[in-house]
C-alpha cells in the first residue's frame, strides 16, 4: 500500500509541475513569482513524500 502511495504523490508531484509551466506559458494575468514559488514548493513536497513512502515500502 505504501508503494501506490508513493506513486501517486509522484504523479501528483508531475502533474503539478506541468500545470505550473503551462499557467507560465500562457499568461493567465497571474503572478509569475507566486506561481513557480508555491508550484516550486509543492512539486517538492511531492516528490519527497513521494520517494519516502516508495523506500518504506521497500
Amino acid at each position: 500500500m505504501m508503494q501506490e502511495y508513493g506513486k501517486y504523490c509522484l504523479d501528483m508531484s508531475k502533474l503539478i509541475f506541468g500545470g505550473v509551466i503551462l499557467a507560465g506559458i500562457m499568461n493567465l494575468g497571474v503572478n509569475n513569482s507566486i506561481l513557480f514559488g508555491i508550484g516550486g514548493a509543492l512539486v517538492t513536497i511531492f516528490a519527497v513524500v513521494g520517494f519516502v513512502f516508495y523506500s518504506k515500502s521497500k
